[in-house]
């Protein structure tokens, strides 16, 4: 992503837009706001201090935060924090992420949306295109300082900052260690070989199991093959990298995984491989971290280990797809300062610690992955070992046009269709959609 500087950027801009459309319930009509707080050259906010963070929130103001189940105990825990310190109520409403952005569509400018909400990085590009979010723009500087450049740019577009890095979510290889032995985790071949001679497809047990037909974990085989979505680090739609010679070898090596494992691509799926984990009869599984609270000794009855993704055998280390959390301000709320406020409180060093210890979420500030609750964990410890290998999801509105034929690829290839030719019928569709997209 080529940044300007954010210096300059920040003390010309004056806050896009807020909404008089009350985010807790209210139904008056959608008008701009344009009394917002924003920094002046020195930092300081145009209408006064709030203690150290310099940004003062709206008088009267309260929040409403959009995030899942799992976070709950966080949310809640830091939100108490929170009003403890401004006085500012906070209300949680259990919201999946991959809803939030459909939903704040209909729900802001009916005054019902979040305040604050939370969402994977790859759906920035609609976000921004349909006008719900505001950018982060008084603490750009902080979030450039505190957070690894590839975060930063996954929650960016076109040069401005729109999110505030949480976490990193990527996958990797789990295994039963009562049923495999690490060393064999170390390399592709000794995994496949290991496979052939667990199999009993009969009796449903399987050594090695992935969803086979999802572009999400098998982007992995061609980001370590020199392949790519985009060009310019996923920013140039008219560059597609998924039929070049890196694409067209990492799904070569797809296709002969099938030695590993001899069923339909469509029928490996996330329940069917969870369950054959979580009973004893699948050794080793690659999977996200989501998984990391629920394949556990406590919950499972056996010892779960993991590690990164093996070098593949032409010696390349796969490339795992990464998805960056991330909290964002809804243009809706009438409080966006008091949401800025907020989320930077709960993106402290000191709440980041909070949220691993109530929810596992792995920090993603520079430099906690060093910390002794993190290196002292083996299955954590590997995670952070492979968002080092990982790449982001592009976030720009076409890339949403990959999901479907890249999916449809992986199905033909896995049973036996020429590869280029099947990844070059990809591009084309995928071309296509990107055309019909921005004709609308």
């Amino acid at each position: 992503m080529n940044f300007k500087k954010f210096t300059l950027l920040l003390t010309a801009l004056v806050l896009v837009f807020s909404i008089t459309a009350c985010s807790s319930g209210s139904n008056n009509s959608v008008t701009p706001n344009t009394s917002n707080n924003t920094p002046t050259e020195n930092g300081s906010s145009t209408s006064g201090d709030a203690e150290d963070e310099g940004l003062e929130p709206e008088p009267g103001a309260k929040l409403v935060i959009w995030e899942g189940k799992d976070e709950q105990p966080f949310i809640e825990a830091i939100a108490k924090e929170f009003t403890a310190k401004y006085n500012i109520p906070v209300e949680f409403q259990e919201v999946n992420s991959t809803e939030q952005r459909k939903k704040l569509k209909t729900d802001g400018p009916a005054g019902l949306g979040a305040d604050v909400l939370v969402m994977p990085h790859n759906t920035l590009g609609d976000a921004v295109a349909s006008g719900i979010l505001l950018p982060n723009d008084y603490y750009a500087e902080e979030t450039i300082a505190n957070y690894p450049k590839e975060l930063v740019d996954a929650v960016s577009l076109d040069g401005m900052i729109y999110g505030y890095p949480r976490n990193v979510e990527t996958y990797l290889l789990y295994y039963n260690k009562e049923l495999v032995d690490k060393e064999v985790l170390k390399s592709w071949d000794s995994i496949i070989e290991f496979a052939k001679g667990y199999n009993d497809v009969t009796n449903n047990k399987f050594g090695f199991m992935w969803q086979v037909t999802d572009f999400y974990y098998n982007y992995s085989w061609i980001g370590g093959s020199g392949g790519y979505i985009f060009g310019n680090n996923g920013t140039d739609p008219a560059d597609i990298g998924l039929n070049s010679e890196g694409a067209i070898e990492g799904m070569k090596f797809f296709q002969s995984l099938k030695d590993a494992l001899p069923i339909k691509g469509v029928d490996a799926t996330a329940d069917v491989k969870t369950n054959l984990f979580q009973t004893g009869k699948l050794p080793i599984n690659l999977d996200g971290v989501a998984q990391l609270g629920n394949f556990t000794k406590e919950k499972l009855g056996f010892e779960v280990g993991a590690v990164p993704l093996p070098p593949m055998p032409n010696g390349k280390t796969p490339i795992s797809f990464s998805g960056v959390k991330a909290y964002y301000v809804s243009s809706f709320s009438q409080y966006p300062n008091a949401a800025k406020l907020f989320i930077h409180f709960a993106t402290t060093e000191e709440a980041a610690k909070k949220n691993f210890e109530l929810t596992g979420l792995i920090p993603s500030r520079n430099g906690m992955d060093s910390l002794p609750e993190i290196t002292g964990n083996e299955v954590v410890k590997a995670f952070t070992d492979q968002i080092k290998n990982s790449q982001p999801m592009p976030n720009i509105l076409p890339a949403t046009q990959m999901w479907g034929p890249m999916t449809a690829a992986l199905e033909l290839i896995w049973e036996g269709a020429d590869v280029k030719t099947t990844l070059d019928k990809a591009v084309t569709d995928i071309k296509a959609g990107i055309e019909q997209q921005s004709a609308k």
